[in-house]
């Protein structure tokens, strides 16, 4: 992000500088002139003479680092600039010259430079925008929000700049403004392809589908199958299915092998309760990609609604084999093998995967689950195994609701109601609503004859009730009117 502005500002400050007199400052605006002209071995030749001369005169050490920068010679260059800054190190031309150089040549010390030159100008646009890159490249999202907030304009300039300031403000939960800092740039920059892809991402976090999707339309032909994947998200989410389908598959023709394209529309079948295309899907997608771990996982899924239950196992398996470090296949086969009562297969499958994965909270949860099913009972060892791993999976998932009301549950047999409690409310802090936790809350309660709080609860748990009750018959409703049409 070096900006021509900013160089010449250096010059120009160096033509104002009056230390040793007359003579010297008329040599040095004829060194400035070579500079701006590019004709640096010149520069450099004509600044020889007059160093010796005048050894402590820091303009003429950072016109040299810019004479260097110019032939390429970094190292040389900022060697020059230190030794300015060594003899004045609040030097601001020096150190805007060695933030320039070090920015541009990914030297380590440029954030060095620009932390310093910041102190001095803490306004400096083009010190705060680079401060602002190289904050991103570090993962400081907070820094380079500052920063480029700070840089104000100067940011603009820059597509790809814009980009890193949106990504930080949407991991921030900004995203409307990052949605505006996007449109801001988007009047600078109306044909980028980038920025508008951006924007559309920011706007959807904004809760925007809309505008994403009257942003990206247009570019639906452009082959960028990255873009239409967006741009499929976001027909979804204003319930334009067709829409979907249709440009997911445009985003298959362009890039075939790109596995999120085949699981995205696998997804998208399964969750408009078309199994056997979201089978076919994941299907193309192995024969390109048959590496990816996800689409035999999608696809195991399919089958498993299909009720094709040994096909279902076996993309489990195959995706198990792929990726044995991650627990998904685990799950999912543990729920199949729940739900056909084959408890020995579920019980050896989780235990594998807890000898791979031994501190993955839903795997521990699950096997801890499995042992309360299976009748463990306080005394016994399997109820303590249950207690130690739901206690690593709250280690690792203390917002697992379903995961604290099990563990209040245990306590709750171990006659310490106060523990148990304390768990149940950990469980209605995440969903306030959650009628297991409720019920359980409720019966701790009564045990200690806490009976204002037993009321406040039996009227909480009266209106999730209520709530639930009419949702129902408005659901009742709606499909009765629809079997009457």
């Amino acid at each position: 992000m070096r900006k021509a502005a900013g160089f010449f500002l250096a010059l120009m400050c160096l033509f104002t500088v009056q230390v040793f007199g007359e003579d010297v400052s008329v040599a040095r605006h004829q060194v400035a002139v070579d500079i701006s002209a590019h004709q640096f071995a010149s520069a450099v030749a004509k600044l020889a003479p007059l160093l010796r001369e005048y050894p402590q005169d820091p303009s003429l050490w950072t016109l040299r680092g810019l004479a260097l920068d110019g032939l390429g010679q970094t190292k040389d260059s900022l060697v020059s600039f230190d030794h300015a800054l060594r003899l004045d190190r609040r030097y601001a031309p020096a150190l805007e010259g060695a933030a320039q150089t070090a920015y541009m040549h990914r030297d380590p010390r440029a954030m060095h430079y620009l932390q310093q030159l910041l102190l001095l100008a803490p306004q400096n646009p083009t010190a705060n925008a680079m401060a602002g890159a190289l904050a991103y490249e570090s993962h400081k999202c907070d820094e380079t929000i500052q920063y480029f907030t700070a840089s104000g304009e100067t940011v603009d300039q820059s597509a790809n700049a814009l980009g890193e300031f949106a990504d930080c403000l949407l991991k921030a939960d900004q995203a409307a403004q990052a949605e505006r800092v996007l449109s801001r740039g988007l009047q600078l920059h109306p044909d980028n392809i980038q920025l508008k892809y951006n924007l559309a991402v920011a706007e959807l976090g904004n809760h925007q589908p809309d505008q994403a999707v009257a942003l990206l339309s247009p570019l639906s032909t452009v082959q960028d199958s990255g873009l239409l994947n967006l741009l499929a998200s976001a027909y979804v989410q204003i319930n334009r299915p067709d829409d979907a389908f249709r440009t997911l598959e445009d985003a298959i023709r362009i890039s075939p092998e790109v596995a999120s394209n085949y699981l995205d529309l696998a997804i998208l079948c399964l969750d408009h309760y078309q199994e056997q295309r979201s089978v076919q899907a994941a299907t193309a997608g192995i024969s390109r990609i048959p590496g990816a771990a996800s689409l035999y996982l999608i696809r195991g899924v399919a089958y498993a609604q299909l009720g094709n239950y040994d096909k279902a196992e076996a993309d489990f398996k195959a995706a198990a084999r792929i990726q044995p470090d991650q627990p998904h296949s685990t799950i999912a086969m543990s729920f199949i093998y729940s739900d056909r009562r084959q408890v020995d297969k579920e019980k050896q499958l989780l235990l594998n995967q807890l000898r791979i994965t031994p501190e993955d909270a839903v795997t521990n949860y699950l096997y801890a689950d499995l042992l309360i099913r299976l009748g463990a009972e306080p005394g016994q060892t399997a109820f303590q195994q249950a207690k130690k791993h739901l206690a690593i999976s709250l280690r690792s998932r203390p917002d697992s609701v379903e995961a604290q009301v099990l563990m209040g549950r245990i306590l709750e047999q171990e006659n310490d109601p106060a523990g148990a409690l304390n768990h149940f409310e950990s469980a209605l802090k995440v969903d306030p609503d959650n009628q297991a936790a409720l019920n359980q809350e409720l019966l701790v309660l009564r045990k200690l004859h806490r009976r204002d709080e037993t009321d406040k609860v039996i009227e909480h748990l009266k209106s999730v009730l209520t709530k639930g009750l009419q949702q129902g018959i408005r659901a009742t409703q709606v499909r009765t009117d629809s079997g009457a049409r």
